[in-house]
């Protein structure tokens, strides 16, 4: 017998002594006390075992980057659980429409957010009166890993390099334009226009597909996107990349230069993935999806299909997601602040 037990069965004894208000024998609390003791582990047992169907929600639209890797991990997580796991995309408001839903989802572990920077960082530094705190109102699970941005223009476009781009917006003020679906590429296309001392047209989309297609079409001039949703086209040599923002060079697309090496400092600003939780989601349901999330991440196929999208892949704790969003919510109001945006 377990010292608690014991404890619990001496006491008991002095409860059915004193006033008879626990069982009618010490040896019927004592039953009762091992069947609560039974139930609790079977509560919490059940709690991980969760077989309900999983909903992942998505803040952009089908076909984006994130979408493309929220389904990759959707299958993957599916089997691992042993459920279902829908795709639920909910794009617009610059991510606002998804993180609001989940923080105010039933926190018992069906509904997830994989999400970006652009919920959980940059929204504070951009809208006023945020109807979500991307800290109180979540519980993290993982995060996901890096995206790789690049800047696109149309394969046709006479610009061979962002030299040519920023010159063409020096002659033509609010001429050149650019389409962003993301904080990625809103700050960006922002800060490049600050630095190099131009004008560039901003034009808002719910996803990045839209944006890629209007590129085509001649509506924009460029786009920061990432590869994930670019790949295709690059590919078919539809759009070409005049830089990636990183601080090296992407090793799929080697002869892109950095942002740097085209001449603007400073824009190896990191995009990421991170899957939460609605704040309350027990413990439990928490660190079983983080186990298998890691489990996943570990393994070289995943791996390697993300890299072909430009995705570095890996996971995280909890408490390591946490604190990063932490630390990023303030490296954001540096990158808003450096690009000359304000909540609006």
């Amino acid at each position: 017998m377990t010292l608690t037990a014991h404890l619990s069965l001496l006491y008991g004894k002095y409860m059915y002594r004193q006033t008879g208000l626990f069982c009618a024998h010490w040896k019927i609390f004592l039953l009762c006390f091992l069947g609560l003791q039974s139930f609790s582990l079977f509560a919490q047992s059940s709690a991980v075992r969760n077989d309900a169907p999983l909903k992942l929600v998505i803040p952009f639209g089908p076909g984006s980057g994130t979408d493309i890797y929220a389904r990759m991990v959707a299958q993957s997580l599916s089997q691992a659980m042993g459920t279902s796991v829908i795709i639920d995309n909910r794009p617009g408001a610059n991510g606002v429409l998804a993180a609001d839903f989940v923080a105010k989802a039933k926190p018992d572990g069906n509904t997830l957010l994989l999400t970006t920077n652009t919920t959980h960082a940059a929204n504070p530094h951009l809208i006023k009166d945020l109807r979500y705190d991307p800290v109180r109102d979540f519980a993290p699970i993982s995060k996901l890993g890096n995206l790789t941005f690049f800047l696109l223009v149309p394969n046709e476009s006479p610009h061979q390099q962002l030299s040519n781009l920023v010159d063409a917006a020096k002659k033509a003020p609010n001429q050149v334009s650019f389409g962003y679906s993301n904080s990625f590429g809103l700050v960006s296309g922002s800060k490049l226009g600050r630095v190099a001392g131009v004008n560039f047209l901003s034009v808002p989309y719910k996803s990045s597909p839209q944006i890629i297609t209007d590129m085509l079409g001649g509506q924009l001039q460029f786009a920061f996107v990432d590869l994930a949703a670019a790949a295709p086209l690059v590919k078919a040599g539809r759009v070409r990349a005049l830089a990636v923002l990183t601080d090296k060079r992407f090793a799929l697309l080697g002869q892109v230069p950095t942002m740097k090496e085209a001449g603007y400092n400073d824009f190896n600003v990191v995009a990421w993935f991170g899957l939460f939780a609605p704040a309350g989601t027990p413990r439990p349901l928490v660190d079983r999806i983080n186990k298998e999330i890691l489990t996943m991440m570990s393994k070289q196929d995943f791996r390697d299909r993300g890299s072909e999208l430009g995705i570095d892949v890996f996971g995280s704790s909890p408490q390591e997601l946490e604190d990063y969003v932490k630390s990023q919510i303030l490296l954001w109001a540096k990158f808003t602040s450096d690009a000359g945006l304000k909540a609006e």
